[in-house]
């Protein structure tokens, strides 16, 4: 199956599975806590439970992530490589956190400390690890070859001068601080 909005947004049973990753695939194109006129054309993809959301933006399609805590950037340079990090690394966002921007220390987590935050991954929701596969043949998904390099281009290269505002107009801090 094509990975497009559309057909996620039609497949109930991939929307169910993906809410174990924290993705919850919005039916509509919601109302966001941000400015997102300048990066038109703009849809919101889904969200996680803390209220951060993933958005298809601008001609490109690429994926905006836009933390609750007033960060923002790409994260990926389509739906299906957004995908492919959510399903392998539900817990990247950790990862670019620690990291503090840093390739190299972010290729030392993906390669030696994932799997701390793997087994806390599967403490709260064992499932993931059911539904790795089954989501990956829907989608035709497969693992990151270097996901750190990966999602550090995506947010340093493609995010580059992607500027996200709140509704008082102060600009979002870069996904890494």
């Amino acid at each position: 199956m094509t990975v497009t909005l559309e057909n996620l947004r039609a497949d109930a049973q991939a929307r169910e599975m993906l809410q174990r990753f924290d993705f919850v695939v919005e039916d509509a194109d919601n109302e966001v806590w941000f400015d997102a006129a300048p990066l038109q054309p703009f849809q919101v993809i889904a969200q996680k439970g803390s209220g951060c959301v993933y958005a298809l933006t601008g001609p490109e399609k690429r994926v905006l992530f836009v933390s609750s805590e007033g960060q923002a950037g790409i994260v990926a340079a389509s739906l299906r490589e957004c995908l492919e990090l959510i399903v392998a690394y539900p817990y990247w966002q950790d990862i670019v956190r620690s990291a503090g921007g840093d390739l190299k220390k972010m290729r030392k987590i993906f390669r030696e400390d994932c799997e701390d935050l793997e087994e806390e991954a599967l403490d709260n929701d064992p499932e993931i690890d059911d539904y790795r596969p089954l989501l990956r043949q829907k989608f035709g998904l497969s693992e990151p070859a270097d996901p750190a390099k990966q999602l550090h281009h995506a947010i340093t290269v493609l995010g580059a001068n992607v500027l996200v505002r709140a509704p008082d107009g102060h600009p979002s801090e870069p996904l890494f601080r």
